[in-house]
């Protein structure tokens, strides 16, 4: 199957490959509110938001964050939403934040697609597992029809492929989700887990996207959408500064040393500001040039 640069995940046409810019409250500079409302004013066309921090933000912080994605939605921004699984775990909450905490914010935020809440310690059987993935993106759905839901599968790099085939097979869905830490050790062997992915979803007969979590090293990205991935996310567009030269990622402290590869280092606006412009416009010119 010949894939397309453009995807559809339910009413959203997305050009691949895609970076989405994580929106965190774990190891990050800024609060999320800062994060969106900095998203926001630079006219970002997509980012991602974590449930739990919407969830677990004050209730101004909260209430302003809802409102500036609907209005990035309403200008044309696609917004997705995590399942917030990310931030509970680092904050010792896992046990709390469960699929009902995730449906009190999938309810009502504006946003354009969710990932589903997913199951990190999936049971071994196949059997088991698709069916547990099965029910949890029926709750998901039954929450608010109006989002479309990207399943997330955790599962051993040998079962991948065969995983996200019969997921995809038996739901129809337009997109499926996988953590980029479960494809393997090396970027060799995790290239060649997404190539095996890619040629399993192709089989099924119908266009399905490929999305991997917490991929947003320059590098990896490009690799892996040669290998057949299509939408990323991850943090270190405002964990690190990058290198427009070479694609490196260097600590956010270096930035000094390549401001000055954009306009933004004459700007009159704050180092970290300054570095998250520098990033992004980065991110826009590299996945430009990883299209297949």
């Amino acid at each position: 199957m010949t894939r397309k640069l453009s995807i559809s995940v339910g009413e959203c046409e997305i050009d691949g490959p895609i970076f989405f810019p994580s929106v965190s409250s774990i190891k990050t500079n800024l609060s999320p509110v800062e994060y969106v409302n900095l998203l926001c004013s630079l006219k970002s066309k997509q980012f991602l938001v974590s449930a739990y921090d919407l969830v677990n933000s004050d209730k101004s912080e909260r209430e302003h964050m809802l409102r500036q994605i609907s209005k990035a939605r309403e200008d044309g921004a696609i917004i997705l939403m995590d399942s917030g699984n990310y931030e509970s775990y680092w904050n010792g909450a896992a046990a709390t934040w469960q699929q009902d905490s995730f449906h009190s914010v999938l309810s009502v935020a504006e946003c354009s697609i969710a990932f589903g809440f997913d199951e990190q310690m999936p049971p071994d059987d196949e059997a088991s597992h698709l069916k547990l993935m099965r029910e949890r993106l029926s709750a998901d759905k039954a929450v608010n029809s109006s989002i479309e839901i990207i399943p997330i599968i955790h599962g051993h790099s040998e079962s991948l492929p065969r995983l996200c085939a019969k997921l995809a097979d038996l739901t129809g869905v337009d997109m499926i989700a996988v953590p980029e830490r479960r494809l393997g050790d090396g970027i060799v062997s995790r290239a060649q887990c997404v190539a095996k992915i890619r040629e399993s979803l192709n089989s099924i007969g119908k266009q399905v996207g490929l999305h991997l979590l917490g991929t947003g090293n320059p590098i990896s990205i490009v690799t892996y959408a040669r290998m057949g991935a299509d939408s990323f996310d991850g943090l270190e567009w405002c964990q690190t500064c990058v290198d427009h030269q070479t694609g490196l990622l260097f600590h956010f402290t270096q930035a000094d040393l390549f401001h000055w590869q954009t306009n933004w280092g004459l700007e009159d606006i704050s180092f970290v500001a300054k570095t998250l412009a520098h990033n992004l416009d980065f991110y826009a010119t590299w996945m430009g040039g990883a299209r297949y």
